[in-house]
């Protein structure tokens, strides 16, 4: 797997924490996800296994399909020990691709071409990369002096596929590649401390121990698994594989209607969805669109970041008869590891549960000594659930994964930094972190990695990330010092700029405040708390800016004195509409509403306040198509009939 040093191969291939790789059922092992997805495919195989995208497949065509693109996948030298990089949208294609590499006993690892470069970098240093999955020429990829072989699928309709493993004896008749349980099935790529990602590697037996004892909270019952999640999110592979191994329908929304709350309240409707498996934060945001979920859903699954009592109590109030549980588990505990079901809104605090069948969770002390229910300890995580480490990262893996004092000897814990304690009737509850690691809407982050990424700024002396909770949505402030004493920082869209090349969407921060130097503590370090009382004043500063002019170049102006058939008026209108609901000034007329703090839950309160502007002229969903400031004014201009002024550095407008 690990291409840098046999020590850093052997960190990476170690056996599975709890001696079986596949867990127990009975007295024997448990069948590979393969052999039963396989069992699937000949029990049910017109049974439709897959809905995304406008394109439905059934067991047999799901098989038929990822067997032909198997043998592409071999061909460009996809095998055991290697890596397939999936760099697709979510359509049928990528499912397939997953599906394929696992065939071909490679591991897989989705890096959608909208991630950061640096992912894709960290991914190809790190693992033996054979080939790369995508729809087109890869512009990262090519600037990459030892990059993997593309296998381009750019206008390859999922169909072939099947006519090609149909008309195939080969294809259709093949084996898939044998490799042990402990052979690594999938990597996924997180934030890291130090400013590096880093890539969890998780075995095939680790995978199949995490989903085996789900029947008790998911059913038995068919159902429709509705995944609100891209697939590089590793909480996607739950009920994917739950779904795949048990003959249910998986249903995923693609790219645009998972940033469409109301398109994916819809998508529920439509196929009559059972399962819902969410974010919390995006769960509150489809919840206010609940006229539109089905009376179908008999459970919904929250995870991903905190549960709180408000969204238990609104839940309750929306679907009183759909269960509502709670998954917790970082990505080196693969994919959950603990669950509470049957979620009450009476319960004070919101617990995260009891460990899944075949984990193990332990509140210890600073010397890995348990401490009694109700004292607060360190959480972690033993048992067939542990990941077998990170990838090309023997020092990380040997830091966060150490040995289990309570089990047999090479059994392993993960250090999962979170703070808990266990209640009086055995069911843990989280209160924060031992670190810098925060949650944005379901998106782990490091803060070190943030703060890594604007100091490769060459205009950034020191930078600071605070997490700031004080508002509706959780954000991340950056404090930042000028090179030189005196001097000043870059511009906020430069920043924003510079950050999307190192970082994810929800890492970028929402405000950058310039400080002519860091408060320190006692131990000479940042002074977080001092910062962190700042924020008010950055947030009142960043607002002010917005009513008096920013580097946007636009005035400020009251709106109700805003003539209303004017379309530089209806550019500087809708830019200060964005001020107030981003809470800051500093959004350029071209800049992205989603690279600017924006989110699904903003959408809806820019929604309104535009409709509250001009009733009806512009939809929810389009503000996810017309996503700059510019791009919205002119919609506005047109319909109301007026001829906009002439903008040479425009970008090419949206059909409208």
């Amino acid at each position: 797997m690990v291409h840098e040093s046999e020590e850093e191969r052997a960190e990476v291939t170690a056996p599975h924490a709890s001696g079986s790789p596949r867990g127990t059922q009975g007295s024997g092992p448990l069948p590979s996800l393969l052999e039963r997805f396989r069992g699937q495919v000949r029990h049910a195989p017109a049974r439709t296994a897959l809905i995304v995208g406008g394109v439905e497949l059934t067991y047999r065509e799901l098989d038929l399909a990822s067997a032909a693109l198997a043998d592409r996948l071999r061909r460009h030298g996809a095998g055991p020990g290697r890596v397939v990089c999936i760099r697709l949208e979510q359509n049928a294609l990528a499912v397939t691709a997953l599906i394929a590499a696992l065939r071909t006993g490679a591991a897989w690892a989705v890096v959608e071409a909208d991630q950061p470069p640096s992912r894709l970098r960290a991914l190809l240093a790190d693992t033996a990369c054979a080939v790369a999955v995508g729809a087109g020429p890869d512009p990262v990829l090519q600037g990459l002096p030892h990059a993997p072989a593309l296998l381009d699928v750019a206008g390859l309709d999922v169909r072939e596929l099947v006519a090609e493993g149909e008309a195939s004896a080969h294809v259709a008749n093949g084996e898939d590649t044998e490799v042990p349980e402990e052979a690594p099935a999938y990597i996924v790529s997180t934030s890291g401390s130090t400013g590096a990602p880093k890539g969890v590697v998780v075995s095939r037996g680790q995978l199949a121990t995490s989903i085996s004892p789900r029947e008790g909270v998911y059913g038995s019952e068919h159902s429709t698994f509705l995944m609100a999640m891209r697939l590089s999110f590793d909480g996607m592979l739950g009920g994917m594989f739950w779904s795949f191994t048990n003959g249910h329908t998986l249903l995923l929304p693609d790219d645009k209607q998972l940033r469409q709350v109301h398109e994916l309240a819809r998508l529920a409707s439509e196929f009559e969805a059972t399962h819902l498996i969410v974010v919390p934060s995006y769960y509150r945001a489809l919840l206010k669109e609940g006229r539109l979920l089905p009376d179908t859903l008999r459970l919904v699954v929250v995870a991903g970041e905190p549960c709180t009592q408000d969204l238990v109590r609104l839940h309750h109030e929306r679907l009183p008869g759909t269960r509502l549980a709670n998954e917790y588990g970082p990505t080196e505990t693969t994919i959950s590891c603990t669950v509470q079901d049957d979620l009450d809104p009476s319960w004070q605090r919101i617990p995260i549960g009891r460990p899944w069948d075949g984990a193990e969770a332990r509140v210890l002390d600073e010397r890995l000594r348990e401490v009694p229910p109700g004292v607060r300890g360190e959480l972690y995580i033993g048992g067939g659930f542990v990941a077998l480490g990170y990838a090309g990262r023997p020092g990380r893996t040997a830091e966060r994964f150490v040995a289990d004092p309570y089990g047999p000897p090479g059994t392993r814990l993960y250090r999962t930094g979170d703070i808990a304690h266990v209640d009086e009737a055995g069911a843990l509850h989280c209160h924060g972190r031992t670190d810098h690691q925060v949650k944005i809407r379901g998106t782990r982050v490091e803060l070190g990695e943030i703060e890594a990424a604007l100091e490769a700024h060459p205009g950034v002396g020191q930078a600071v990330v605070v997490y700031d909770t004080s508002g509706a949505e959780p954000g991340l402030v950056a404090f930042l010092t000028p090179v030189s004493p005196g001097g000043s920082t870059p511009s906020w869209p430069r920043l924003r700029a510079h950050c999307g090349e190192f970082l994810v969407e929800q890492a970028v921060p929402v405000l950058f405040h310039t400080v002519e130097r860091m408060p320190l503590n006692a131990s000479g370090k940042a002074d977080r708390a001092a910062l962190k009382a700042l924020i008010p004043e950055t947030k009142a500063a960043s607002g002010a800016a917005a009513g008096t002019g920013n580097g946007s170049g636009t005035a400020g102006h009251e709106q109700d004195d805003v003539p209303v058939d004017d379309a530089e008026s209806h550019l500087r209108s809708v830019t200060e509409i964005w001020a107030a609901v981003l809470g800051h000034g500093e959004s350029g007329p071209h800049d992205n509403f989603f690279a600017v703090g924006g989110s699904s839950l903003r959408v809806i309160d820019l929604h309104k306040r535009l409709d509250q502007r001009w009733p009806g002229v512009l939809r929810v969903g389009e503000l996810f198509d017309l996503t700059t400031v510019s791009a919205q004014a002119e919609a506005i201009t047109s319909r109301l009939g007026l001829q906009a002024r002439p903008d040479e550095e425009a970008p090419a407008a949206y059909e409208l």
